[in-house]
Parts: C-alpha cells; sequence; structure tokens
C-alpha cells in the first residue's frame, strides 16, 4: 500500500512538472512573435496644399424653348407635312386640318355680311330722303329721327357682320399649323384622319429649340450655405452665378466641350427635398443635346491649405471613410474623416491633420489595426 501511494505522488508531481515546462517555454515564444509582427505598405505624407474644388450634381436637360403644339379648333387632321425628329424652320407647315366647315363658315359669314351692307344702303337712302323733307318741314323730326336710328342699326348690324367674317378667316388659318420656332420635331401621336380638339391630352408634337440647352440641377440647402459664406457677391443670386467655367458631364462619362453658366435660380426651397433648383446654360451648335438627356453639373471652386486624400488610400465602412495613420513609432490606427468634400479621384479636407502626418497610400483595408507598417520603397 505505501508502495502504492508513493507512486501516485511521483506521478503527479511529474504532471505538475510538465505543465509548468510548457507554460515557460509558449509564453517567450508568443511575446516575440508579437514583437517581429510588421506589414509591409506604401506610405503618402501629407502638405496642405490648393485644390480645385469640382463637385457634380445630377441634371435634367431641355432645350431653350420646348413648346407643345396644340390645335385651335377641333377636326380630322388632312395633311402631316413632317416626320418625327425632322428639323424645321419658323413658319414652316406642319400640319393641316380638314378646313371644310370652317371655310363654309366663312362663306356664310360673307353672305351675311353682303346683307347688312346692302341694308345699310337703305337706310341711307331713307337717312338722306327724311333729312331733305325734314329740313324743308315736309314731315315732322320724329320721321328723321327713325330713319336715323334705323341706319345706325344697319351699320352696327354691318360692323357685327364684319367681326364675324374675321372669326372665320381666323378659324380658317387655325386649320393650317405652322412651326412658331425653329426646332426639332418631337412625336407625333396622331395620324392622318385623327380627330383633334383643343382639349386633348396629348398634344399634336413639341417642337424643341436646341441652340441653347438649359441644365436643371438642385442644390442642398447647406451647399447654398456655403456659398453665401465663402463666395463674393451684393447677393446670394450674385454669388451663385460666380461660378466661372461651369462643366457638363454626360451620360457616357465623357465631358461636354463646351463651358456654361449658372443663370438662374428658383425663388424658394422645395420644403420637401430641403433644394432649390438652378439653371446652367450651355450653347449646342452641333446639336448634339436634346430635351430629354441627362447629366451631371461640375461647379468649380478653389480652396486654400487643404489636405488633398486620394480615395486609393481609404476605404468605407458603415457610411464613414478611414484612413490609416500612423504614429511616429509606424503603428497604424484607422481614423474617420470629417468635414470632407469629395472632389473627382480626392477627398478634401481642411483640417483634422498636421503637416506631415503619414497614412497608408492604398490597400488599407488589409493592414489590420495596430499593426507596425514598415513604408515600401519603391524601385
Amino acid at each position: 500500500m505505501k508502495y502504492l501511494i508513493n507512486k501516485t505522488r511521483n506521478v503527479g508531481l511529474l504532471f505538475l512538472t510538465a505543465i509548468l515546462f510548457f507554460q515557460s517555454c509558449k509564453e517567450p515564444k508568443d511575446e516575440t512573435a508579437q514583437q517581429v509582427e510588421t506589414v509591409q505598405a506604401e506610405v503618402l505624407s501629407l502638405q496642405p496644399s490648393d485644390a480645385v474644388i469640382e463637385q457634380a450634381f445630377p441634371a435634367s436637360l431641355q432645350g431653350k424653348d420646348n413648346i407643345q403644339l396644340r390645335p385651335q379648333i377641333s377636326g380630322y387632321i388632312d395633311k402631316i407635312f413632317v416626320d418625327e425628329g425632322a428639323y424645321v424652320k419658323a413658319g414652316q407647315p406642319l400640319f393641316r386640318i380638314n378646313a371644310s366647315v370652317y371655310r363654309e363658315q366663312k362663306n356664310t359669314a360673307l353672305a351675311a355680311l353682303y346683307m347688312a351692307k346692302s341694308q345699310l344702303e337703305s337706310a341711307q337712302l331713307e337717312l338722306d330722303k327724311y333729312k331733305i323733307l325734314s329740313d324743308n318741314n315736309v314731315v315732322a323730326d320724329f320721321q328723321y329721327q327713325k330713319a336715323k336710328a334705323t341706319y345706325e342699326n344697319a351699320k352696327a348690324a354691318v360692323n357685327q357682320q364684319q367681326t364675324l367674317v374675321a372669326s372665320a378667316d381666323v378659324n380658317l388659318g387655325f386649320t393650317e399649323i405652322k412651326a412658331p420656332i425653329s426646332g426639332y420635331i418631337g412625336r407625333i401621336p396622331n395620324r392622318l384622319g385623327a380627330l383633334v380638339a383643343p382639349n386633348d391630352t396629348d398634344p399634336l408634337t413639341t417642337l424643341s429649340q436646341v441652340s441653347e440647352i438649359y441644365a436643371y440641377f438642385s442644390l442642398p440647402e447647406n451647399e447654398i450655405l456655403k456659398i453665401n459664406a465663402s463666395r463674393s457677391g451684393a447677393n446670394l443670386l450674385e454669388k451663385v452665378k460666380s461660378f466661372k467655367d461651369v462643366s457638363l458631364l454626360l451620360a457616357d462619362g465623357s465631358l461636354y466641350t463646351h463651358q456654361g453658366k449658372i443663370d438662374m435660380m428658383d425663388g424658394q426651397f422645395d420644403p420637401n427635398t430641403g433644394s432649390v433648383m438652378l439653371r446652367a446654360s450651355f450653347s449646342n451648335p452641333e446639336s448634339l443635346l436634346r430635351t430629354g438627356n441627362t447629366g451631371r453639373v461640375i461647379l468649380k471652386s478653389i480652396k486654400h491649405d487643404v489636405y488633398k486624400i486620394p480615395l486609393l488610400a481609404t476605404y468605407e465602412l458603415q457610411d464613414k471613410i478611414f484612413v490609416g495613420l500612423l504614429d511616429q513609432s509606424n503603428k497604424m490606427q484607422r481614423v474617420a474623416l470629417k468635414d470632407y468634400i469629395k472632389s473627382g479621384d480626392f477627398y478634401i479636407i481642411e483640417n483634422g491633420f498636421n503637416p506631415g502626418d503619414r497614412i497608408i497610400a492604398n490597400e488599407l483595408p488589409s493592414v489590420p489595426e495596430n499593426t507596425i507598417v514598415t513604408p515600401k520603397v519603391n524601385p
């Protein structure tokens, strides 16, 4: 029994000794691994400089004149002189509405006018006759006054019929619809034989003059306040118009070849979006742009003593933009940008950094937090 107890005690001592030896060997090894954990990465040194700020805002494009052509009389389309998309000049015929009804209305008005004129001539003769008789005291003055009233009525009837003839002539002229301006024809929903009327939902077509294009875009309230605080001008409209070289980015990502200018700001903010509508105008001599195109208006301004951080040096997480900032011992910590402006391939920030601060230049998501970074030397 005594031998068994001693043997058990010796086994326990050996097990305890083994555990202590294992721990003593493991801890220095982990500590050494932590000391040598480093990552190579490209490093960018930040220095304040001047920067051109480019801000892009979605825009819808419209021609300078965009006219819906509607009939002013009812009738059947008798002739269509143009095709959809055609360029027309001012005064060129576009549509013709069947004129037979309005031609007969004019003929009826002319016949009534001729009758009224004959009655006026008869009344004139009666008036002249009773004037002579009245002057010679052959008839009472009452007869002359009655003839005079009949003459005035006949004269008024002639004027009335002349007005009806002119009205019929106007309606007859409305049967031919001409282009009020030069421009491009839009879609034509009605064809030959279609019955059209002034109260139709769809117009006959839309005529767009695109020698000049208007780009309508919105600025949020905070941007308007920044413009008011930072730009010169007697009033807000002048400050908004002070933007020079306004550019237009087309739907395919290319830059429109002509520069524009801001020439209008809406008189009130949209209460639903908290933004105000502005208009920039661009010349369009090649007729490249049409009503209905879309694009992005680019506004440029200059900021002094700011830091330009490339987009490649950042990454986005939970609606925040982070950079990897190195301390004096090259340990990297992620820092969120505040009050930044995105301009092209850079984030522009006025404060939050000091000259000479270093950040990870690219591939930031692959660099762990609190890692010791060895700046990579490019060959």
